[in-house]
């Protein structure tokens, strides 16, 4: 089955002008046509003395041309599409420059329309950082701006010279990698849509950096003094430790899916969430995390919980249901902040010597799970959906946390 198509000149309400517009009308199935507007605008004589006529005269056999040019193409790319039609695939072919195709810029823009229309707010974000980055490395000590960035410039030479002038400007290899590795899959995708040839593809022999991400993670000493310092009641401070500590019990739970838990998910004796980072991506049914409800988890619930009323109501008040995708997501990186700033300021008060955001509530959280229970059960604990990704998470703990592990293997001796 392939789709069909037709020029429909759309007389239900005339232009100022007096003519209507002149639209292209492609058919799959009953359920799924559509029309797409054309730069022409005619008159119901002009519409039937050029396209509808068998031998147009004069300036109409001219304008017939033209619009057959655009229903033979419009045809052409259905017929090659044949039952591998959507209108996703029609439309880039049909619409979209040759320039645009090969333009680096304008496919990472395409695909940032696609990860917010799927509200994955976070990683459009991360792929709009990295084109700016890459568009600024290249119009660096030109006049203006580049616009167009072909993916033949972009070789393993200047991916090199890019990742030198990044480190420069005090950049991390973590964050290149994460650059490259968005580039990577915005190559894969072109490749993919036939956009690119394969023999452009750089990353065969360009080597993506592997940034070290020391992961830190507090000792029992460090969460004592954290858990029983005196601070003021009702206070931010205490708001923000009480969510760190929240976050520390419940699987080192990231702070997006404490904002997204809703009152459904709260059973008798545990509650379970799927994790909002991975829950778009897995190809196969992810499987829920389960928290058991320990009285610490049922005191802190009923402390700052929302007044119970629908099951898909959130259980705290930290996003609304009228949110967009984007306000969850600004409010989601505030509150992180809230919670960063109040838990370094706690740790200033105490005279400790280390740095403290939210993820050091998710390392903590692994460094003691994976010591006392085992990979297999941090694994099932952090919802990753492999056991190399543990033993990836786990590579990054400082070696401190790993000598502390190893020397508890030995406690079965005699003290």
């Amino acid at each position: 089955m392939k789709a069909e198509v037709s020029l429909y000149l759309d007389t239900r309400r005339a232009l100022k002008s007096g003519a209507y517009p002149l639209k292209l009308h492609v058919y799959f199935t009953a359920k799924m046509e559509r029309w797409y507007k054309t730069d022409h605008k005619l008159s119901n004589e002009q519409f039937e003395q050029s396209y509808l006529a068998v031998k147009p005269r004069g300036e109409h056999k001219e304008l017939k041309i033209e619009l057959d040019a655009i229903i033979q193409k419009a045809a052409d790319l259905a017929k090659d599409l044949g039952d591998n039609f959507t209108f996703e695939k029609f439309e880039r072919k049909m619409f979209r420059s040759k320039a645009s195709t090969t333009n680096v810029i304008e496919h990472f823009a395409a695909y940032v329309k696609v990860l917010d229309k799927n509200e994955q707010i976070g990683t459009a974000s991360s792929y709009d950082c990295s084109i700016r980055s890459i568009t600024a490395y290249l119009s660096e000590g030109k006049k203006n701006p580049v616009t167009h960035i072909s993916f033949a410039a972009l070789s393993v030479d200047v991916l090199n010279k890019y990742e030198q002038w990044m480190v420069s400007k005090n950049n991390s290899k973590t964050t290149v990698g994460i650059y490259m590795r968005n580039l990577r899959a915005i190559f894969n995708k072109a490749i993919a849509a036939g956009d690119v040839s394969p023999e452009l593809y750089p990353f065969k022999t360009y080597k993506i950096p592997n940034g070290k991400n020391v992961k830190k993670a507090l000792e029992t000493s460090d969460l004592n003094a954290l858990y029983t310092a005196d601070v003021a009641k009702d206070s931010f401070m205490e708001k923000a430790r009480d969510f760190w500590f929240f976050s520390y019990q419940c699987n080192g739970m990231n702070f997006r899916d404490i904002a997204e838990l809703k009152f459904k998910d709260i059973h008798d004796t545990y509650f379970s969430f799927l994790r909002h980072k991975t829950k778009n991506t897995t190809k196969e049914d992810p499987t829920p995390i389960v928290v058991p409800l320990t009285s610490y988890i049922k005191n802190f619930i009923e402390k700052y919980a929302n007044k119970k009323d629908k099951p898909n109501d959130y259980v705290f008040p930290i996003f609304q249901a009228s949110m967009s995708a984007k306000e969850r997501h600004r409010v989601n990186q505030n509150f992180i902040r809230f919670v960063n700033q109040h838990m370094q300021k706690l740790v200033d008060q105490l005279s400790l010597s280390f740095k403290l955001g939210t993820m050091v509530a998710r390392h903590s959280f692994t460094t003691q799970a994976t010591r006392t229970m085992g990979l297999e059960f941090a694994q099932e604990a952090l919802g990753h959906t492999t056991m190399n990704t543990t033993q990836n998470y786990w590579k990054g703990f400082e070696n401190v946390a790993k000598k502390n592990m190893a020397e508890k293997l030995m406690d079965f001796l005699e003290k």
